[in-house]
């Protein structure tokens, strides 16, 4: 059986420090540990980020199309790992990246999309799901659901 946990988070909110992404951080760095490949997705125009990656990884660059977006990937590695934890905001404290997917052995089990206020993950056990709960914003949304839920 698997489990899956969605997240969502409302940026828009006023009453919402959305510049305050701690959960965002935690999760990146709980699960990038257990990825061995990680995929990037950004909007073509979004140059300034494109140009930031293709210098500062060794992850291969691709396009999406017909979806105007650039797609990087590669293996996961410390240098990679540090670059995430530590250079993910855009100068108005917003996470860069469209899409970040996670994978293990071919399988996504991590999705960061639409710049952190969306959250997919896979395979947790109470206890993660109790953790993860625990370091979310106050305006969260979870959804809990799995395979024999979903049939």
């Amino acid at each position: 059986m698997i489990n899956r946990f969605f997240i969502y988070v409302n940026l828009t909110e006023t009453n919402v420090d959305f510049h305050n992404y701690k959960y965002w951080f935690f999760l990146i760095d709980y699960f990038i540990k257990f990825a061995d490949f990680i995929e990037f997705y950004i909007w073509n125009e979004e140059v300034e980020i494109i140009e930031e990656l293709s210098l500062k990884t060794d992850l291969e660059k691709g396009s999406l199309h017909p979806i105007e977006m650039v797609c990087f990937q590669g293996e996961v590695n410390q240098q990679l790992m540090n670059f995430i934890l530590n250079e993910s905001l855009n100068e108005l404290g917003e996470i860069k990246w469209f899409s970040i997917f996670l994978k293990k052995k071919d399988y996504t089990f991590f999705e960061s999309s639409h710049w952190g206020s969306e959250i997919y993950i896979e395979d947790l056990n109470e206890q993660e799901i109790t953790l993860i709960k625990s370091k979310m914003p106050e305006n969260a949304s979870f959804h809990h659901f799995n395979e024999k839920q979903s049939e």
